[in-house]
């Protein structure tokens, strides 16, 4: 036990400073007892050069020295960040406080006095390696419980992010179940009004063509005469035209969205196709009495499907009657420009909000249904008339406004075009 407190250093190095050499060798006698590795420095130039390379476990620095004083060494060394915290005990003979009170303003730790009793010295020493050890150690584990704190934020920003994404994905996925709940619903309620109108569509001319059928078939007196049976032929006629175009526009759709609608290409004439449209929608305009005009060249020709490109104008021409008032006008025009082939059709009629337009553009839509419905018809026009000239690589926009009437601009490319100013910018351009 006697022996531990003789000898209680570990081979720590401490500086001795101190420009008496007799004084230096008393002060080293002591620590080398007590198991301290002592360097000896005459000067504070030499210990301030040898802090640059090395730091001490701790400084005895005499305070009265020639040329730098104890005290300048002190304040240079507490100016070197990596010797800070080295512990430094002055070493005086001075009984005046106000050179230790001014060594401890400038950073000193303790102060020991002249003649050096090798107890004190050997506690004091003992006292502040334990405190410089004890601030290390605090420092170490303030460092290293500084680093778990960042990793374990770095975890839970982590955790945080990655339940942020999963609440994120899974309000996706609710935001996209109720959006396919909502087209589901807005498809279910689709197909109801589509057999509503499907029934009505075609109970309505079947109803016509069975009235006046069973009027020429009850005639068992011969009382009508030739006259009334062409106009009952004529009227039942009108319905089966009207009956057979519902079928064909539907299957015209329904091969479209299966992928199986192709175009029988051939020579058409642009004129003969748009006289056949307004022929085929003829019953309309005559019974809602609206004019229908074409201006179109004769010499106007396009490659092109004959029967699907006749259903699509006759649709649009229906429609604009359709939604037009009593002895209004419904003008088709049509031209070749810069190669390519623009149709227009416009109408003076209701005309509808622009926000319906992809509403309208969906099959069996119309802007009122049910027993709202004022006009006829699947609401199968436009979309059809899209389907048909997506086939033929041609645009079709439409504008329109409530009250202000609708047109519809579709424009045939020029490499669909067979008049001869198209051909000459073809062959330009090739």
């Amino acid at each position: 036990m006697d022996k531990m407190q003789e000898r209680p250093g570990s081979g720590q190095v401490i500086f001795v400073v101190d420009d008496e050499a007799f004084n230096r060798d008393i002060a080293s006698r002591h620590l080398r007892k007590m198991g301290y590795l002592p360097r000896e420095f005459a000067d504070g130039a030499s210990v301030l050069k040898a802090l640059e390379a090395a730091t001490p476990d701790l400084i005895l620095l005499d305070i009265h020295m020639p040329n730098m004083s104890g005290l300048e060494v002190l304040s240079m060394a507490r100016q070197t960040t990596s010797k800070s915290e080295t512990p430094i005990l002055m070493v005086t003979a001075d009984s005046n406080p106000e050179s230790v009170v001014q060594a401890f303003e400038l950073g000193a730790n303790d102060y020991v006095t002249k003649p050096i009793d090798s107890r004190t010295l050997g506690a004091r020493i003992g006292t502040h390696l334990q405190l410089s050890a004890a601030t290390k150690q605090i420092r170490a584990f303030a460092e290293g419980a500084e680093k778990i704190v960042a990793e374990q934020a770095v975890d839970l920003q982590k955790r945080n992010d990655d339940l942020v994404r999963e609440i994120r994905l899974r309000m996706a996925v609710e935001a996209e179940l109720r959006e396919a709940k909502l087209r589901a619903e807005e498809e279910n309620r689709g197909k109801s009004e589509f057999l509503a109108l499907m029934t009505h569509e075609l109970i309505t001319p079947l109803h016509v063509t069975l009235g006046f059928a069973e009027l020429i078939s009850g005639d068992r007196q011969d009382s009508i005469g030739p006259g009334q049976y062409r106009e009952y032929a004529g009227h039942i006629a009108v319905s089966a035209r009207q009956l057979l175009a519902v079928v064909k526009d539907m299957l015209a759709l329904v091969k479209h969205d299966v992928g199986k609608l192709s175009l029988n290409e051939s020579e058409i004439a642009l004129r003969d196709i748009l006289q056949r449209a307004v022929s085929e929608a003829r019953p309309n305009h005559e019974e809602a009495r609206v004019r229908v005009e074409i201006d179109c060249d004769p010499g106007i020709e396009l490659l092109g499907d004959r029967f699907l490109m006749t259903r699509a104008f006759a649709s649009l021409v229906s429609n604009a009657v359709k939604f037009s008032p009593a002895g209004a006008r419904c003008e088709i025009a049509a031209a070749t420009v810069d190669g390519s082939v623009k149709v227009r059709i416009s109408d003076n009629g209701a005309g509808f909000d622009p926000s319906q337009l992809q509403r309208l553009s969906s099959p069996f839509r119309q802007n009122s249904t049910g027993l709202t419905r004022t006009h006829q018809g699947l609401g199968i026009g436009i979309p059809l008339a899209k389907a048909v000239f997506d086939l033929h690589q041609a645009g079709m926009a439409i504008e329109s406004s409530v009250g202000g009437g609708t047109t519809v601009e579709v424009v045939f490319p020029a490499r669909r075009s067979l008049s001869s100013s198209a051909r000459s910018i073809q062959r330009a351009a090739g």
